[in-house]
């Protein structure tokens, strides 16, 4: 292998290994910033920080008890648009059965705020804000995708989860059993 083919593979791998360093990094640096690396794995489910619409912050545990329907959102991703409503319906219609919808926003607090007034969002919302990494894995959303909906029961543990719009059909599946 001459010099100059050697330089260049050299370069490819310095380059793939930096591209794997800042792949780690930026996916588990809200995740670390808990502390110590055995910290940042002892972090549970019933720990994570939400912070409201109105600024008010809270913890997932907060909601121990009750089944979860978590929904990953924007205002402007369309099939998330598409399937609010539902999300509006099922917390009116299994609220009595200890069931609650929380949104979690990927968007600025002004468009959320006016969406949710635009749609009379019946059900908490939080932002996203500098956490998505922190959430996505917690949530094991390794794609960062949305919408990606979350069905936890009621010692917070994910039971289900799914990535794009979901259905009616699908929720009430995952409901029923529950």
């Amino acid at each position: 292998m001459n010099r100059g083919n050697l330089l260049l593979a050299t370069l490819a791998l310095l380059s793939m290994l930096a591209g794997v360093s800042l792949y780690h990094w930026t996916w588990d640096s809200e995740v670390s910033r808990a502390g110590d690396a055995d910290q940042a794995q002892k972090i549970t489910l019933d720990s994570i920080p939400l912070t409201d619409i109105n600024g008010v912050e809270t913890t997932l545990s907060d909601w121990r008890g009750d089944r979860l329907i978590v929904n990953f959102w924007a205002p402007w991703c369309i099939p998330c648009r598409r399937e609010i409503p539902l999300l509006i319906e099922i917390q009116q219609e299994y609220a009595d059965q200890g069931v609650k919808v929380l949104g979690i926003a990927l968007d600025e607090k002004k468009s959320v705020v006016e969406f949710a007034r635009e749609y009379a969002i019946n059900y908490p919302l939080f932002l996203a804000g500098n956490r998505i990494s922190m959430y996505n894995a917690a949530f094991s959303n390794r794609s960062s995708a949305i919408p990606f909906t979350l069905l936890l029961d009621r010692n917070l543990n994910i039971v289900f989860s799914h990535y794009g719009e979901v259905s009616r059909e699908l929720l009430e599946q995952q409901l029923n059993p529950l």
